[in-house]
């Protein structure tokens, strides 16, 4: 089987490079995905649209969960990690559309510094003038017109405004303003300090995922795109220098797809495993694996970043519940300045969810998520083993760096006081530190079993008193009160260093840069240095984690190199 591109994943890249480069009839391309291939009219719809469809999906089939190590001081080797370190679940779509058919369906671009710090790290040609063009490409935006805004591109972009807020977001944005953060409609108009309506690749109520919105079925028609779900791929083919193929796994046979340029887009977890099991990476660890060198380059599976994340849970009163006919959780985002030395402006992020999942208990939650928005910790990914079914090994170091850790505990304590000493406070009965418990997310899946337990829990919270407390200490973790971590500064910590989470905006561990730098892997086109015939084009080429969720800065990405390689720049305005 020949091809002139062979895409290895079908995520947030990858269906836009499928659609984009199969544009041109004589270019045979093949998009390959582990996952199964899900055109829209055969996914199922949560009924609660914002739900990480992770718990609504068959996990097998839909999710690859992986093990990560959060090591709160970043200097433990892999060995030591694994040996004393406890593992969290940390989720990558494994299904056509990738993280952007199961994610939270939000869609914040990040500000102008995070683009021209790209550039200034050595990916030339990636400040945010060049990256808007595309930014605006991608999006059909169904509430803006203007230069900051596009209106033909395949995914819709979409906003709940404030009249349409639950009581908890409309009395958190009624607060950041009397505190001096400026409220807008429209953040990808606007940057700096500013508190906004989330906006969502949604339109209609219905997720548009890159399957949806670059695979529909024109595309789909067309003769020289070829489409290959349930291929799972072993390992990359070379002729020397030059990368011509890979062996893939497909309907229980093993087979050889040639290709004359083969491209990684399986994320930042993935796209660098694939590229150790090939030879390509630091050479120690490719030697304690095994594995023979191709090309010694340190950067791959380096610079792992992510965005730090805690919260605190509440339970809603009636006047901070939001419409139960309103399908949308995520209402309010804020971003501000720190004021840290050696942190950049605009470096915080805060949402509020103003319901937790579907179910009638859901209803009755909400969190506030906050941390670091300009992130500094870094991770690794490494191999656990040289075999193809075995999944890497990731550290994210989340907090291992002073700054993010000095500015989780002033958020923590930021948010503390607008709990406490505003209006907010008549929006909740009780309060928490911590956002997700297990206890909890095992009730997401929208079983009859579930329904039932949920509308008793539901009926439990109401009456309040030992009810209440009956529920919520089986539901969240008590080891730690909201009060005593405020005037325990160890105690924070302690609590900052335990519950801490990435946001599943896994980027950077195989970064563009110049090929004189060791750390990095690809060049401002997504070409491997040192090689031939080989790209990565996905999240993992950020040379830094941007201040957004990651899945609209990886559509452009798409977009951009796909102009690259067709040889058809979009003219910067």
């Amino acid at each position: 089987m020949q091809y002139d591109i062979v895409i290895v994943g079908g995520g947030s890249a990858g269906c836009v490079l499928a659609n984009r480069l199969s544009a041109d009839a004589r270019r045979e391309v093949a998009l390959l995905e582990a996952g199964p291939d899900t055109p829209a009219e055969h996914m199922p719809l949560s009924l609660y649209d914002a739900s990480f469809l992770p718990d609504y999906f068959e996990p097998t089939r839909y999710w690859t969960k992986l093990e990560a190590y959060m090591d709160p001081i970043g200097n433990k080797t892999p060995e030591e990690l694994a040996a004393t370190t406890k593992a969290r679940r940390y989720e990558q779509a494994r299904v056509l559309g990738g993280g952007s058919a199961v994610n939270g369906q939000v869609a914040i671009r990040g500000i102008p510094s995070d683009y021209d710090e790209w550039e200034a790290m050595g990916a030339t040609g990636w400040s945010f003038k060049d990256c808007l063009p595309y930014f605006n490409k991608l999006e059909r935006d169904l509430d803006f017109d203007g230069p900051y805004h596009g209106k033909q591109g395949p995914i819709p972009i979409h906003r709940i405004f404030p009249p349409d807020w639950g009581g908890l977001s409309i009395g958190f944005r009624d607060e950041v303003v009397r505190r001096g953060v400026p409220y807008v409609d429209d953040c990808h108009a606007h940057f700096g300090d500013q508190v906004f309506p989330f906006t969502r690749n949604n339109a209609y109520l219905h997720r548009v995922s890159t399957a949806t919105g670059y695979l529909d079925g024109a595309t789909r028609l067309r003769k020289n795109l070829h489409i290959l779900g349930g291929s799972f791929v072993d390992s990359l083919v070379f002729e020397g220098r030059r990368a011509v193929g890979v062996r893939v796994r497909r309907q229980g046979k093993t087979e050889t797809i040639l290709g004359r340029e083969i491209i990684v887009s399986c994320g930042a977890i993935h796209s660098p495993a694939l590229l150790m099991r090939a030879g390509i990476g630091p050479g120690d660890h490719l030697k304690a694996m095994d594995i023979a060198v191709r090309l010694d380059r340190p950067g791959v599976g380096a610079n792992l970043q992510d965005h730090p994340l805690v919260g605190f849970g509440l339970h809603l009163t009636p006047e901070g519940r939001m419409a139960e006919t309103l399908r949308c959780n995520f209402l309010m985002h804020m971003r501000w300045s720190s004021n840290f030395e050696g942190c950049a402006a605009t470096d915080m992020k805060l949402s509020i969810s103003n319901r937790f999942a579907w179910s009638r208990m859901g209803h009755r939650l909400g969190t506030v998520q906050f941390g670091p928005n300009k992130a500094y910790s870094k991770g690794f990914v490494r191999l656990k083993t040289s075999l193809p079914d075995d999944e890497p090994l990731v550290a994210f170091n989340l907090l291992s760096d002073p700054r993010d850790l000095g500015r989780a505990k002033y958020a923590a304590r930021y948010v503390y006081d607008i709990l406490m000493n505003s209006p907010v406070k008549a929006m909740y009965h009780e309060v928490w530190p911590g956002i997700y418990a297990d206890s909890v997310r095992n009730l997401q899946p929208q079983t009859k079993l579930n329904e039932l337990k949920t509308n008793i829990a539901a009926y439990l919270l109401d009456l309040g008193g030992p009810a209440r407390r009956f529920v919520l200490d089986r539901a969240i973790n008590r080891r730690y009160g909201i009060h005593a971590i405020i005037k325990d500064e160890k105690l924070m910590e302690e609590w900052l260093r335990e519950g801490v989470q990435g946001d599943w905006h896994a980027c950077g561990t195989c970064r563009m840069g110049r090929a004189d730098d060791r750390m990095a892997v690809v060049d401002p086109v997504g070409r491997v240095h040192g090689l031939d015939g080989l790209r990565v084009i996905d999240a993992s080429i950020m040379p830094s984690v941007p201040c957004a969720n990651t899945n609209i800065s990886t559509i452009m990405i798409g977009e951009k190199l796909a102009d690259a390689i067709a040889g058809q720049a979009v003219a910067a305005s």
